[in-house]
């Protein structure tokens, strides 16, 4: 195997470790996150179809059924079938499903810790910088998007977007790094 590829999968496997003890106290593991997470946003701006979560996910459809199919017996999930058409399933989250994956995002996205790591991970001595890791996050987002379109990967990239351009000035910090800011500022 080529080092960059053992790098990549290396990074991938750290990834999950860094999630994996906390997402499993909430039933999840990172895929279902994920799946509940495309089902939530399809939601809040139409309806998710079964047909296109797959297309989302870059997965096989056959991959999200069998998922689908463990999210809705452990009560996460409702598919129903659309009327009028025998082979489209609508998927909605049960109040269980979405309060999970409620807190599944405020758990990661939203207190910023994740970020928080990526940024000591990207810029070890400057993560504090907004304008350095903003420039930094740009640089990594297309080199992700060069090594996903160059292996052929589907899967929309924009699943959890931060709504940044790399154009755009920085955004206000999250909530540990402004923590972090008001501690060193006090002491």
């Amino acid at each position: 195997m080529h080092s960059l590829f053992f790098g990549m999968k290396r990074a991938y496997y750290a990834s999950l470790g860094q999630t994996r003890r906390t997402l499993r106290r909430m039933g999840l593991t990172a895929a279902r996150m994920d799946l509940l997470y495309v089902i939530h946003r399809s939601c809040r701006v139409g309806i998710a179809l079964q047909s296109r979560l797959w297309r989302t996910l870059g997965v096989c459809p056959s991959v999200v059924s069998r998922m689908l199919k463990r999210l809705e017996a452990i009560g996460y999930v409702r598919r129903t079938v659309l009327s009028g058409y025998v082979r489209r399933k609508q998927v909605t989250l049960t109040t269980k499903g979405l309060a999970t994956i409620l807190r599944a995002i405020r758990q990661f996205i939203g207190w910023g810790y994740a970020e928080l790591v990526l940024r000591s991970v990207l810029e070890p001595y400057r993560w504090h910088s907004e304008w350095v890791v903003h420039v930094t996050f740009g640089q990594f987002r297309e080199y992700l998007r060069l090594i996903c379109e160059g292996f052929g990967d589907r899967a929309d990239l924009e699943i959890y977007p931060d709504d940044v351009n790399e154009m755009d000035p920085p955004l206000p910090t999250a909530l540990p790094l402004r923590w972090v800011s008001e501690s060193a500022a006090t002491a």
